[in-house]
């Protein structure tokens, strides 16, 4: 674990402030903003304090950057690596994870819950001095998808760790599509298509399905997918057949509509899918390997 590779995200602090340059005028937006400067500020020290730790107590030999310097590096020489921050920043790191394992660590615990994430500083800090004794080694699914463009293009996404937006590239604006799978096919209208999978399964879907839809979370190893159209009317939820179903080998999307494909929610990671375009969407082959803390009994 000397190989180990830190990666770390910007706060939000250092974010703005190299957006608005002049602290007195970055002050005056985040007055507007509920006041919120000392929030920010003291979210900011917390997560210098847990970089710290691990730069000093947990992998003195690491390497540590930020993520836009991942793509300058040859990552098959680290066994695993670290995504310290919260559960956007583990996803965008998973997506460069191919033979690696992959530790969660959540940046800042009291305003990030960080449901994907298993470690903090500190437990991460009592791993490694029990020599990974409290740890589980999981093997997440992943979801991947072909796209192919009307003039015959095809490309491949970065496999998704958690889900899936399917939807119109304007949010006012009703989302059209066909859905195939298995022997049924279907032309929905809905506000988009998710699709999501275990790790998904407690994020954006808990949060959009209606309330007397059943709650459906699941492993995030299982062997399977979830689709869910969101946000249709009652008539129409007891019209179409392929509005919530569960998928074990693939699927297919049409377009209908000028669209996008949004992997893990990220903005670095959305695909165009203009109106004839077709996605296949099939269980990766692919697993992630994360290294997860095991309470003790």
């Amino acid at each position: 674990m000397n190989q180990a590779l830190i990666v770390m995200k910007k706060t939000k602090y250092e974010l703005d402030i190299n957006t608005y340059k002049d602290l007195d005028f970055y002050k005056k937006i985040c007055l507007v903003q509920n006041d919120s400067f000392a929030k920010i500020h003291n979210s900011h020290l917390r997560q210098l304090e847990s970089r710290e730790i691990l730069k000093q107590e947990v992998f003195p030999k690491g390497n540590f950057i930020f993520r836009d310097e991942l793509e300058t590096l040859d990552l098959t020489q680290y066994e695993a690596i670290v995504a310290l921050g919260g559960d956007n920043h583990f996803t965008y790191v998973a997506h460069h994870c191919k033979n690696n394992k992959i530790i969660g660590c959540n940046s800042d615990i009291q305003t990030s819950f960080g449901a994907l994430l298993s470690f903090n500083p500190n437990t991460l800090k009592e791993t490694v001095l029990t020599n990974w004794e409290n740890t589980n080694v999981e093997n997440w699914s992943l979801i991947s998808v072909e796209i192919e463009y009307p003039d015959g293009k095809k490309i491949v996404t970065v496999n998704a760790v958690s889900e899936i937006s399917i939807r119109n590239s304007n949010p006012d604006l009703t989302s059209r599509y066909i859905v195939i799978h298995e022997d049924k096919k279907e032309e929905q209208k809905s506000s988009g298509l998710l699709l999501y999978t275990g790790a998904g399964s407690t994020g954006w879907y808990a949060s959009c399905r209606n309330e007397e839809d059943e709650n459906t979370n699941f492993s995030k190893s299982a062997n399977f997918f979830r689709v869910y159209a969101r946000e249709l009317s009652r008539k129409a939820r007891m019209k179409y057949k392929l509005t919530d179903f569960t998928v074990t080998d693939s699927c297919q999307i049409i377009s209908e509509m000028n669209g996008g494909i949004s992997i893990d929610a990220l903005p670095e990671r959305v695909y165009s899918f203009p109106a004839g375009s077709i996605a296949t969407i099939h269980l990766a082959k692919e697993k992630l390997q994360v290294i997860t803390y095991k309470e003790k009994e």
